[in-house]
C-alpha cells in the first residue's frame, strides 16, 4: 500500500473547510453590501426630502468617507475569497456594481451646499481611491486580454530580424476561439519561402483545488529544427504561462494559477510555432 504524501492529505482535508469559509465570507459580503445600499437609499431620501441642510465638518466628512471605503472594500475582499486564499470572483454583475452605486449615492447625498472645499475634495479623493482600487483588477484583466489577443493574432517576426517580414499564403482558420469542449485545435501552413507554421488553441483544464498543471502539444511531422514559439492566454483565471520545454517535435507549457481553483475550469491559450527551414525528406 502506497502512503499518500502528508501535504496531499492535508490539502484534501482542508479544502472543504476552505470552500465553506469562502461561501460564508461571500454571504457576509452580500449582507454588508445590502446594508450599505439601504443606508444610501435612506440618506438620499432624507436629502431629497430636505432633512439634510447643515453641511458636515471636514473631519466628519473624512470619517464618513473612511467608513464607506472600508465597508465597501471589505465587502469586496470577502466576496472575492481572498481571506482564505481561493480564486477571486471574476464576474462583473449586480453585486459587484452595487457597492459603487451605494458609495456614489452616499457621497452625492453628503455633499451639501456650503461644505468647505478642502474637506469636500479630500472626501471625494478618498472615495475615488477606493473605487479605483476596486475596479483596477477588472480593467487590468481586460487590458491584458486585449493585448494577448493582439499578440496571438499578429504575424510573427521574420528570422533573422533584419530580413523583411514573410507572409503566409494561406492564413490559419483559427482566428475564432473554439468551443469549450475543444481541448486542442491546430492549423499547419506553409509560406512561399518555405517557412512552416503550426498555430492553434490549447485548453488546460483545472479541477477544484488545483493550482498548477501542464499542457503538451506535438509537432507532427516534426520541424527540422527547434521552432520559434509564441504563447498567449486569452481566457480563464489569471495564470502564469511558461514554456517549460521546446523541441522540434513538440512543446510543454506550464501554467500556474494566481490562486487555487475554487471550482473546475479551464485556461485557453493561443500559440504559434514557426520554423524557417524545410523538413528533411
Amino acid at each position: 500500500m502506497t502512503a499518500q504524501p502528508l501535504t496531499t492529505v492535508r490539502d484534501a482535508t482542508a479544502r472543504p473547510f476552505a470552500r465553506l469559509a469562502a461561501e460564508m465570507a461571500r454571504w457576509l459580503a452580500g449582507t454588508v453590501v445590502a446594508l450599505l445600499a439601504i443606508a444610501a437609499v435612506l440618506v438620499a431620501w432624507r436629502r431629497l426630502a430636505g432633512a439634510l441642510v447643515a453641511p458636515l465638518e471636514p473631519l466628519q466628512l473624512l470619517s464618513a468617507a473612511a467608513l464607506m471605503a472600508v465597508t465597501a472594500g471589505g465587502a469586496r475582499l470577502a466576496r472575492r475569497g481572498y481571506s482564505v486564499g481561493l480564486k477571486p470572483s471574476r464576474s462583473v454583475g449586480p453585486l459587484a456594481l452595487l457597492p459603487s452605486l451605494a458609495v456614489l449615492s452616499l457621497g452625492a447625498a453628503l455633499s451639501l451646499p456650503g461644505t468647505e472645499g478642502r474637506g469636500l475634495a479630500a472626501f471625494w479623493s478618498l472615495l475615488a481611491a477606493e473605487e479605483c482600487w476596486a475596479w483596477w483588477p477588472i480593467a487590468r484583466r481586460s487590458l491584458r486580454r486585449a493585448s494577448a489577443t493582439a499578440i496571438a493574432l499578429r504575424p510573427l517576426r521574420s528570422h533573422p530580424p533584419e530580413a523583411p517580414a514573410r507572409q503566409i499564403t494561406s492564413p490559419p482558420s483559427d482566428d475564432e476561439p473554439p468551443a469549450a469542449r475543444v481541448l486542442q485545435q491546430l492549423t499547419r501552413s506553409r509560406a512561399s519561402d518555405g517557412a512552416e507554421e503550426l498555430s492553434g488553441w490549447l485548453r488546460m483544464e483545472f479541477s477544484a483545488g488545483q493550482r498548477s498543471g501542464s499542457v503538451h502539444v506535438a509537432f507532427c511531422p516534426p520541424f527540422a529544427k527547434t521552432p520559434e514559439l509564441a504563447v498567449a492566454q486569452l481566457d480563464g483565471p489569471e495564470a502564469r504561462v511558461k514554456t517549460a520545454q521546446l523541441l522540434p517535435y513538440g512543446a510543454r507549457i506550464d501554467l500556474k494559477l494566481a490562486a487555487a481553483a475554487e471550482q473546475p475550469g479551464s485556461v485557453l491559450l493561443h500559440f504559434s510555432a514557426r520554423s524557417y527551414e524545410d523538413r528533411p525528406g
